[in-house]
């Protein structure tokens, strides 16, 4: 019952980080072909990467920044939703089933219990 309901109130939603689901958000910059030069390469594009850019330049704006990430900025960790908590040991209910179907009942009862 309670993942119908979850099911349910999850139904419009969209897997898109709420910073990139804007009309207005900017286009992705054109993959990087050949090779460049900066004073600093920053290595990934979440939040750490970003400020670390956003910091070096606001420190120097004469310094050359370049902030290199592999897919698209916020993909990975950052755009993923870090802020639950779940007491499930086999990453939900149906997984369980599918995986651990007559553990499933002693696996809840020790997700719950920690």
């Amino acid at each position: 019952m309670k993942d119908r309901h979850a099911r349910s109130a999850l139904a419009g939603a969209k897997p898109v980080p709420f910073w990139l689901d804007r009309p207005d958000a900017p286009q992705p910059a054109p993959a990087l072909r050949g090779k460049i030069s900066a004073d600093l390469a920053v290595i990934g594009g979440g939040f750490t990467g970003l400020w670390a850019a956003l910091l070096a330049k606001e420190s120097d704006p004469g310094r050359d920044v370049v902030l290199v990430e592999g897919r698209r900025v916020a993909w990975a960790a950052t755009g993923r939703n870090g802020g639950f908590c779940s007491a499930s040991l086999t990453h939900g209910v149906t997984n369980g089933l599918e995986r651990f179907g007559d553990e499933l009942p002693v696996l809840d009862r020790l997700g719950r219990r920690n």
